[in-house]
């Protein structure tokens, strides 16, 4: 005769494999800007993820806001603002979410940060939203179908900032 596994003895077997199954789990502690997020596991110190697939506008005053707020013939304070714009709606997506993330990484980039495409704990793609939202273009590198999918729906329905400048976006996203 077979024995059913007691009560106890299933939610011990949980309570083991808790952790295994947590440990994947990041912590976002600070939004630098739309596509640049520090996260931290317990017990180790935090790291810098620049979000793999997307590029949102600069929020802080660069050469790379300088040679796009050029390239696509707005000011530098315009072309700030819509950096701005995007961290906002950033933090306003952990807020929504919360700050636990799955990070699947893409190895490192050009200046030494960590690439990885974040998933929230229910399995939104961080990055796929930001563009399905219209805060963030494609980086059109290594860029997912779906992400060029999400860039499409987003600049048809002018959601987001391709709502506020359609054609600073265009310039962007080009």
């Amino acid at each position: 005769m077979r024995r059913k596994p007691s009560v106890i003895s299933l939610l011990l077997i949980f309570l083991l494999l808790v952790p295994v199954f947590a440990q994947d789990l990041w912590k976002v502690v600070k939004i630098t800007d739309g596509d640049t997020v520090w996260v931290k596991r317990e017990g180790q110190r935090k790291i810098k993820i620049r979000v793999w697939g997307i590029d949102t506008p600069e929020k802080y005053y660069s050469r790379k806001l300088e040679r796009e707020a050029a390239r696509c013939g707005v000011s530098e304070k315009e072309m700030r603002k819509f950096g701005i714009l995007a961290s906002e709606h950033a933090k306003e997506l952990f807020d929504e979410k919360g700050r636990m993330v799955r990070i699947e990484f893409k190895g490192r980039g050009y200046y030494g940060r960590y690439l990885g495409i974040m998933y929230f704990i229910d399995g939104t793609d961080y990055g796929k939203k930001m563009i399905l939202d219209g805060y963030a273009c494609i980086y059109r590198r290594n860029t997912k179908e779906e992400y060029r999918e999400a860039q499409e729906r987003a600049k048809k329905e002018r959601r987001g900032l391709w709502g506020l400048n359609y054609s600073l976006m265009k310039c962007l996203c080009r």
